[in-house]
């Protein structure tokens, strides 16, 4: 991109260098900057335009700045917010490119689904995904400016407040769009499931005309009806334009039938658990929808793979086998993860911690997974953290002696060292910030 074209997408003011010069990536973190990259200071715990000396000397370019500098050698472009100039930046690229747009959000799923759909499009189309979870007001105009004349753009946009999502579609401006449910993520934030719907619902207000693809399975967005865009909906309980029939659920995967243009089709989806079955249907409309041949879209399925951290399953000595959900845990996932866990021969043994963000729903949503486990065939439960507590103690309550709580990390998995036998399964899920990745470590080192 010119210096010049970066003045226009920001409305900023060169204070030195020349307008034609190239630059040829963007970056806001000094420690990866490459030559020719412009350096996008950004203010947060540590204020970025203290690292312009550094970003020069690693290589850029040029630089952004909210202030003026002095500076006689390199480019360095005035701006009023450095943080929304990045936005602009990508909105900008967005709406020079010949790219499609497909955007992703939903309470849980989104990187999973993300992967679907980016495999399935890669079938037919260059593209471009979000990395990781690079899904907020950084990492998602950070993705769309590693554009390299890409012919689809695959972008997730997560949200924890009102108005995130509208922030974040008007920068990506997508042709396609899809909601993988509405759960209680962010509850705390929010207030109720009907206000994260109306967060989730802000992906169409980047969208001009396009098509909406959502699970009708869920209670709530199966009432959706927006005006001006088209609506494709997925389901396997429900009635739906693209259906999931004649599922088998196994412990490395699970395959299902779908019927499309009158005529059907098996799908094999090589992760467990029914919820990638809800991914792969949404990826399959979506690949529909950009004309890609149901052949390719299942070829899609069948070889995509998951964003690490995201439910890895681990084979440690004596054949035991761990889930790692620690990446990050909802009342869905956590529900899903123990429905795959239940699926699985061998002693199940859930090891789960706090579920975070929860306000005041947090004592009524670990006692919704307490409730959940007691639906299924775990054979033990140990749990951390003071609101998981509201897990074992509602497990208890139907089967005492089933679920054992402690008060950190170490104590629970020295614990669970003590009693793992040959061929169980564990599974170990929570939010981030309870560091259960900790246990898992010490499953690693110790097995």
């Amino acid at each position: 991109m010119l210096i010049s074209e970066i003045i226009e997408a920001t409305n900023g003011k060169l204070l030195n260098g020349h307008l034609d010069d190239q630059v040829n990536g963007f970056t806001q973190d000094t420690r990866v900057i490459q030559p020719g990259n412009l350096y996008i200071p950004l203010v947060g715990i540590k204020d970025g335009h203290d690292y312009i000396p550094q970003a020069f000397k690693n290589g850029a370019t040029a630089t952004l700045t909210s202030h003026p500098i002095e500076d006689d050698v390199h480019n360095v472009i005035l701006v009023e917010d450095t943080m929304k100039a990045l936005g602009d930046l990508a909105r900008y690229v967005r709406v020079h490119s010949n790219a499609k747009v497909v955007g992703i959000t939903g309470s849980a799923g989104k990187t999973s689904t993300k992967d679907m759909i980016a495999s399935v499009i890669s079938q037919q189309y260059t593209t471009l995904k979000t990395q990781g979870n690079y899904n907020n007001n950084i990492g998602l105009p950070l993705t769309i400016l590693r554009y390299n004349g890409e012919e689809v753009m695959v972008i997730e946009m997560g949200m924890n407040h009102l108005e995130e999502i509208d922030y974040l579609t008007k920068i990506a401006l997508p042709d396609i769009a899809a909601i993988t449910n509405i759960g209680t993520a962010h509850i705390g934030e929010l207030g109720s499931r009907e206000n994260i719907l109306q967060a989730k619902m802000e992906i169409i207000h980047g969208m001009n005309h396009g098509t909406l693809v959502v699970n009708n399975d869920n209670d709530l967005l199966s009432t959706v009806h927006p005006e001006g865009i088209s609506l494709k909906t997925i389901g396997i309980e429900s009635d739906a334009d693209l259906k999931a029939t004649d599922i088998i659920l196994n412990e490395d995967m699970s395959s299902f039938r779908v019927k499309v243009d009158g005529q059907d089709y098996d799908v094999r989806v090589y992760v467990p658990g029914v919820h990638f079955i809800f991914n792969a249907l949404i990826a399959i409309q979506v690949g529909l929808l950009l004309d890609i041949p149901m052949e390719k879209c299942i070829k899609g399925i069948e070889t995509f793979e998951l964003t690490k951290n995201r439910n890895d399953i681990l084979t440690l000595e004596r054949h035991i086998r761990v889930i790692d959900g620690t990446y990050n845990a909802n009342l869905d996932s956590m529900k899903s993860s123990i429905d795959v866990l239940s699926g699985y021969a061998g002693r199940k043994i859930a090891v789960l911690g706090d579920m975070l963000e929860l306000g005041d729903y947090e004592e009524t949503l670990h006692r919704a997974v307490g409730t959940h486990l007691l639906k299924k065939n775990i054979d033990l439960v140990l749990t951390v953290g003071p609101a998981a507590r509201y897990i074992s103690d509602e497990v208890n309550k139907a089967k005492p002696g089933l679920a054992y709580h402690f008060d950190d990390n170490a104590s629970l998995s020295a614990y669970l060292q003590e009693c793992l036998e040959e061929n169980d399964v564990v599974l170990v899920k929570a939010s981030n910030g309870m560091h259960l990745k900790e246990v898992i470590n010490d499953l690693k080192e110790k097995n």
